[in-house]
C-alpha cells in the first residue's frame, strides 16, 4: 500500500476516535475544585484562641449566624385592663391635703339698690316745666371773645336766628362804667321791665373789658352768669354775642320768655287766650 493512501486512513481513524471520546462526555459536568490556599496559614486559628483565652466574642461568621436556628423571642404579657374608678373615688383622690379655710371664707353679698323706673313721657313734661317756670339749666359756651347760652329744651333753631341777628332789638342797656354790683342790679331792673312790656329781644352793652385788670373781660362774663341764673336768668330763653354791627364781641343779644298771663280759654280752641 501506498505511504499516502496508508496516512490518509491513519487521519481518519484518529478523528473517529476523538468523536467518539467527545460524544462519551458530552452532557458531562465536571465538578469545580475546591480553591486551596497556596500557601498554608498556620495563624488562622490564633485569633480566635487569643479571644477565648480573653473571655470575648467574637462575631460569628455569616455561614455561623445562617445556621444557628433564631432565638425564640418572649412575647410580653398581656396587660389586664384596670377598671375605671368611680366618681366619688376620684373626688376624695383630687382634694386629697385641701384644707377648708378659716371664717367660712364668705363675703356678704349687698343688695343692689333699685333705681326708679322714669317713663320718657314723664322726663320730657319736667323739662317742660323746668323750661315754661325758668328753672331749666342752660347749656353755656364761653371763650374771651364769645359767649353764648341757651335753655335746655329750646327750639335750636332760636339759638340760630338770634346768633345771626335775625331778632330785631326792640330795646338796649349799657353798662360801661359800673361797678358789678351796680352792673348787676341795672340789668336785673332792664330784664324785668322788658319782660313786663312784651319785649322778645333786647341788647345789653358790656364792653369788651380790655382795661380791666390784667385784660379779663370781667363784666363781659358776670353778664353772661348773671343771664342764665337767678331772677334774671327765670326770664332769659337764650343770649349769645352780637355781630358786629351791634358791637361784636362787647355786646350781647338777649331772647326773652313772653309773660303770658293766665286768664279764661276756650277748651275747644286750645291754649289760645280771649284778648
Amino acid at each position: 500500500m501506498p505511504r499516502s493512501v496508508r496516512s490518509r486512513s491513519k487521519g481518519r481513524f484518529h478523528m473517529r476516535r476523538k468523536k467518539k471520546h467527545a460524544d462519551i462526555n458530552h452532557g458531562k459536568r465536571r465538578p469545580a475544585a475546591e480553591p486551596k490556599d497556596a500557601f498554608p496559614s498556620p495563624f488562622k486559628e490564633l485569633k480566635k484562641m487569643l479571644a477565648g483565652r480573653a473571655g470575648l466574642d467574637l462575631p460569628e461568621s455569616k455561614t455561623e449566624t445562617a445556621a444557628k436556628p433564631p432565638a425564640h423571642q418572649d412575647r410580653p404579657a398581656a396587660t389586664l385592663a384596670q377598671a375605671p374608678p368611680d366618681d366619688e373615688a376620684a373626688l376624695l383622690e383630687a382634694y386629697r391635703g385641701v384644707r377648708p379655710l378659716e371664717g367660712g371664707g364668705r363675703v356678704p353679698v349687698k343688695p343692689e339698690v333699685g333705681r326708679a323706673v322714669v317713663s320718657e313721657d314723664s322726663e320730657v313734661l319736667a323739662a317742660l316745666y323746668d323750661l315754661v317756670s325758668g328753672q331749666g339749666g342752660f347749656d353755656l359756651t364761653e371763650t374771651d371773645e364769645y359767649v353764648e347760652g341757651a335753655r335746655v329744651g329750646i327750639d335750636p333753631r332760636l339759638v340760630t336766628r338770634l346768633r345771626r341777628g335775625e331778632f330785631p332789638m326792640q330795646a338796649h342797656l349799657d353798662l360801661h362804667g359800673m361797678t358789678q354790683a351796680a352792673a348787676r342790679e341795672a340789668l336785673s331792673s332792664f330784664i324785668v321791665e322788658s319782660v313786663r312790656r312784651g319785649l322778645r329781644s333786647v341788647l345789653v352793652v358790656h364792653g369788651r373789658g380790655l382795661r380791666s385788670a390784667g385784660g379779663h373781660p370781667v363784666l363781659k362774663h358776670a353778664t353772661a352768669h348773671w343771664l342764665s341764673h337767678g331772677t334774671i336768668g327765670g326770664h332769659v330763653l337764650a343770649f349769645t354775642t352780637a355781630c358786629p354791627s351791634d358791637g361784636g364781641a362787647g355786646a350781647t343779644y338777649v331772647l326773652l320768655r313772653r309773660d303770658r298771663k293766665r286768664g279764661p280759654f276756650d277748651v275747644l280752641k286750645g291754649t289760645k287766650r280771649y284778648e
